[in-house]
């Protein structure tokens, strides 16, 4: 809603600023003269042209450019914008010439009995075309050529907005199945040795899905929703896991008021269970989050152990693909790949 206030405020204020431009410098040596719309033809004359353009420009940005010239008709738009140009040469050429200024109800005209056919005081002495008529061109051409640069780049925008959403579209759907084959395969071992805490793994699981199916499409959630899950996944491996691994988990700073991208932090953490848990060695496992300010910090550990499960997955090159694209600015990744460890520590903005 603010921004829409800043945008509409911002337009007000250029327009205000065009339409004070043919006053800012005048002949009387003073920096801004107001129009006098009332006594002052020269000043009407002005008001009015200027207006036509301001409203043309309006025009030309939101009709013309997208019906016709993004539409592949530019013989026709061009066509229509000579049209114009033409118009308002002549209304610029109407305007100038004081006996047919419609507007002016004061002052008539007075022309010399002895010189019935002088030239009207808009020509220059040699003749030429009035000095409105250039200043006219000079403020369409601008109007025309900004208007085009801003439609086209405000559509190259677009379609840039449309590629990321198309290819985060893409990234989540391939986060969830494989986020989905990985937890199974919990559920499924746990199955195998018959382990009471199968029932409340199902349950945990149930919860996971849940968060997946009613908010993971979501472009931002509230930061303990996805703190929760994550939380819910942790206990989900616990209870799977046993003490075949040392698992440290800390939580700590205010979560209220905190919003964050949903399945942007469990892939790291997803990771470090996949590729840090072997019975038969030293497992240990460290996962602590902090938020201060408007910043979140996550930080995961895990030993580095042989492992069944393939060196790489897709989940995490998905993860570090998405903070590039939905946090260009607002995240610091790094990872600390040495023989005995492999960290990861993102630094992310979570202020809503």
């Amino acid at each position: 809603m603010k921004k829409n206030i800043s945008s509409y405020a911002l337009i007000f204020f250029v327009c205000m600023v065009f339409m004070l431009l043919p006053y800012l410098f005048t002949s009387t040596g003073s920096v801004l003269k107001l129009p006098n719309l009332v006594n002052n033809a020269h000043d009407r004359i002005y008001f009015f042209i200027y207006s036509m353009l301001l409203i043309f420009f309006y025009g030309n940005y939101y009709y013309l450019i997208p019906k016709v010239y993004f539409s592949k008709k530019r013989l026709l738009y061009f066509s229509i914008i000579a049209l114009f140009l033409i118009f308002f040469l002549w209304i610029s050429n109407y305007f100038d010439h004081p006996e047919r200024n419609f507007l002016d109800f004061g002052n008539k005209p007075h022309f010399n009995e002895k010189t019935p056919h002088a030239p009207p005081p808009d020509f220059d002495k040699k003749g030429g075309p009035p000095t409105q008529y250039s200043h006219t061109i000079l403020i369409y051409l601008i109007g025309v050529v900004s208007s085009l640069l801003f439609a086209i780049n405000n559509r190259l925008q677009n379609v840039e907005k449309e590629k990321m959403q198309s290819e985060l579209s893409f990234l989540k759907a391939q986060i969830n199945p494989h986020f989905l084959f990985n937890t199974l395969n919990s559920i499924y071992a746990l199955a195998i040795k018959k382990d009471d805490k199968t029932a409340d793994a199902v349950v945990q699981l149930s919860e996971l899905m849940r968060y997946i199916i009613t908010n993971a499409n979501d472009d931002v959630i509230a930061l303990d929703k996805e703190l929760n899950y994550i939380d819910n996944f942790i206990q989900l491996q616990k209870t799977r896991l046993g003490n075949t691994v040392k698992v440290h988990y800390q939580l700590n700073g205010n979560l209220h008021g905190k919003c964050i991208t949903p399945l942007i932090l469990i892939s790291f953490i997803e990771n470090a269970f996949k590729h840090g848990v072997n019975p038969n060695q030293d497992s240990e496992i460290n996962i602590k989050i902090n938020i201060e300010n408007e910043f979140l910090t996550l930080f995961v550990s895990n030993n580095k152990v042989e492992s069944i499960q393939s060196k790489s997955g897709i989940g995490l090159q998905n993860t570090i693909e998405r903070l590039a694209l939905l946090y260009p600015k607002n995240h610091e990744l790094n990872i600390d790949d040495n023989p005995e460890k492999y960290t990861v520590t993102l630094k992310i903005k979570v202020g809503c």
